[in-house]
């Protein structure tokens, strides 16, 4: 056995208070607590540390030495306590995001998390999936919002809901076959983000699913501006619904029904599994009940066979 904090405690303030009356006051402890844990600081010891033939315990030679030993312990543990008193002030989030869930629902996830955690200080990465992917394996993030994550195994993917997608065009665009097929869908220039990526992948297995190719990709890192594309008539093209929610409710753009449908993507929550000093749970739970809440994500049953992971984002 070794010697506890909560002996070294009982035993100093005995020592500087004068006896176990006013340690067990101090302490908000039973006299016979605080004189339990001296005998068993002196049997782990094997010396005696008070002499206890006078009515006022007294200390022995051995106990003056100790007591010097237990006020350095004291004192490290203090700063010790005060140390980590400063870090909890202090703690820093590195969050990341993609774009889409920046444009929709990053600033309430902010803002929970600021209510909920006034103590940590934020630091925002926003960009595409496949930075985030890097950057959480190569421990520059803490935590990261985006779809099909391909992370190490010392990242904890959480998933939380589908992302959802539609071909979408101008409302002026002159596109009339309903459903909209793969064929159909050759003779016109497409916007995607760069490949690898979910977006690219979601269009191009789209394609694949009828032999079809387009003649024409154009391709963005930002999706607001391949929102702005489509609407303007330059393309037409796959994009995540959330985004585009808005300027349908405008009819700045339309959606084209499609057969076959756009499999939906799996958006997770991932974080670096050993992050300290982190209420991760908490974290998790906050960004997945305000996405949803901003209906950014669908709560849709487990297909039977899921859809499959379309490429990192």
């Amino acid at each position: 056995m070794r010697i506890t904090l909560m002996q070294i405690e009982a035993f100093y303030w005995t020592a500087r208070l004068g006896g176990v009356h006013a340690a067990s006051r101090h302490l908000h402890l039973t006299q016979p607590a605080i004189s339990s844990r001296i005998r068993e600081m002196e049997s782990l010891l094997d010396v005696k540390l008070f002499d206890r033939s006078k009515q006022r315990m007294t200390l022995t030679p051995d106990g003056h030495i100790a007591l010097r030993h237990a006020e350095l312990v004291l004192n490290n543990s203090t700063k010790l306590e005060q140390f980590a008193a400063k870090q909890k002030q202090h703690r820093r989030l590195r969050l990341g995001a993609d774009e889409c869930s920046a444009m929709v629902g990053l600033t309430a996830v902010i803002a929970e998390i600021k209510a909920h955690f006034p103590e940590i200080t934020l630091e925002i990465t926003i960009d595409v999936g496949a930075v985030l992917n890097r950057k959480l394996n190569d421990h520059e993030l803490d935590l990261a919002l985006l779809t099909n994550p391909a992370t190490r195994e010392d990242v904890t993917d959480i998933f939380i809901g589908w992302m959802t997608f539609q071909w979408v065009a101008s409302p002026q665009f002159d596109i009339t076959a309903n459903p909209f097929l793969p064929e159909h869908a050759s003779g016109h220039p497409i916007v995607t983000h760069s490949a690898p990526s979910t977006l690219y992948s979601v269009v191009e297995s789209w394609l694949k699913s009828g032999n079809a190719s387009s003649e024409a990709f154009h391709t963005s890192n930002s999706l607001g501006l391949m929102a702005k594309l489509v609407s303007a008539g330059h393309a037409i093209g796959i994009l995540p619904v959330p985004l585009i929610r808005e300027m349908l409710a405008l009819n700045l753009l339309r959606t084209l029904p499609c057969d076959p449908p756009i499999a939906p993507a799996r958006f997770c929550v991932s974080y670096m599994t050993e992050t300290p000093d982190m209420q991760l749970d908490a974290l998790v739970s906050i960004a997945r009940q305000t996405l949803f809440r901003l209906h950014f994500l669908e709560n849709m049953e487990e297909p039977e066979l899921a859809p499959p992971l379309l490429g990192e984002d």
